[in-house]
């Protein structure tokens, strides 16, 4: 097949993490794959966290600009056609040649809303399939009866060696460490440690630079707070490796979320991952993650799993387990499977 995607691409973005392993999954199973993505002045996030692959085009802008260069995607060889996140694009003038595109391709959109859009424009668009990646979002069947679920794809399994990542981060090599991960709307929900676990752990914090934190003037020993605009995939694999723990703390759903795509991201890392309970976020994982319920709670939940080896195993096996199971590889052939279902354009 030849495929082409509409997407962001190489950036911080939740759809970025859904659309990359998906895509480099297409390339391994032999498929031809072209992406049309932001420019880099007119993107959604904070930065990119790769370089460029040479089957990346950068025509488009935001919604808000509404640019779109064309001419990379009507000239493109491709007979399928998917489009991450139509908030995200240039909807006005993808309306203007999508009957073109759909003359030669079955088009597919992979919605990322977490509720029906109450905008006209989201329903202009004659799909010939719609997929979403969350059963909360089967509110879409109430339009497209055909919508198809099919999973957000983890990255893959990855391991680095714990002491040469931390001497290469001058990280402490003696000490346990608890990342606090603190980019994508992330927060340091954990600002202190109980004092037996003080003498044995430190916190680290990884933040944008202009990310305001109180301690950066009077930072504790048992605290390390490090500046990162963007975290590239190999320094954000880099901080997960080095650490005994991360700890992703988001709980109240913005606007149009639906899943942590950074914990479908991180996973594969072999970092435990604790999470806050009741966050609607981190659903369907369960015991994949560890889950605390307030600061008291998640203090006791660091204690028993640093010293618990028989918790951290059990952790680590329901995570693979998971990996297993919804690998890239394995839904990027769901989605080959619903390429086909559709067949070609009539």
């Amino acid at each position: 097949m030849h495929i082409g995607m509409m997407t962001a691409w190489n950036t911080d973005s939740g759809v970025a993490v859904h659309a990359e392993p998906l895509g480099m999954a297409w390339q391994k199973m032999g498929h031809d794959l072209t992406i049309f993505t932001h420019t880099k002045d007119d993107y959604h996030g904070k930065g990119f966290t790769s370089e460029d692959e040479d089957f990346v085009n950068r025509c488009l802008g935001t919604q808000q600009t509404n640019f779109l260069d064309p001419r990379p995607i009507v000239t493109a060889d491709f007979d399928i056609f998917v489009v991450q996140d139509l908030r995200m694009l240039p909807v006005e003038k993808l309306s203007e040649i999508f009957p073109l595109i759909k003359h030669r391709a079955r088009t597919i959109h992979v919605v990322h809303e977490n509720k029906l859009p109450e905008e006209p424009w989201f329903y202009q668009f004659d799909w010939d399939g719609v997929v979403y990646f969350d059963e909360r979002q089967d509110f879409l069947k109430d339009v497209y009866p055909h919508a198809k679920l099919i999973q957000f794809p983890c990255f893959p399994a990855r391991s680095g060696d714990k002491l040469e990542v931390r001497k290469r981060l001058d990280l402490p090599v003696d000490k346990k460490i608890i990342y606090n991960f603190c980019h994508r709307a992330y927060e340091p929900f954990l600002r202190d440690l109980r004092d037996d676990l003080k003498k044995e752990a430190v916190l680290l914090y990884v933040v944008p630079p202009e990310y305001q934190m109180v301690e950066k003037n009077n930072t504790p020993p048992w605290m390390i707070i490090r500046e990162d605009k963007v975290l590239s995939k190999e320094r954000f694999d880099d901080y997960l490796f080095a650490s005994d723990c991360v700890i992703l703390h988001k709980f109240q759903s913005l606007y149009l979320g639906v899943v942590s795509s950074t914990a479908f991201q991180a996973l594969g890392a072999g970092c435990p991952i604790l999470v806050p309970a009741r966050s609607d976020y981190f659903r369907p994982l369960q015991n994949e993650l560890v889950y605390y319920n307030d600061i008291s709670d998640l203090n006791n939940k660091l204690i028993e799993l640093l010293g618990n080896e028989t918790m951290r195993r059990e952790v680590h096996d329901a995570a693979q387990g998971f990996l297993a199971m919804n690998s890239a590889d394995i839904i990027a052939k769901r989605f080959v499977d619903f390429f086909i279902e559709l067949g070609r354009p009539g």
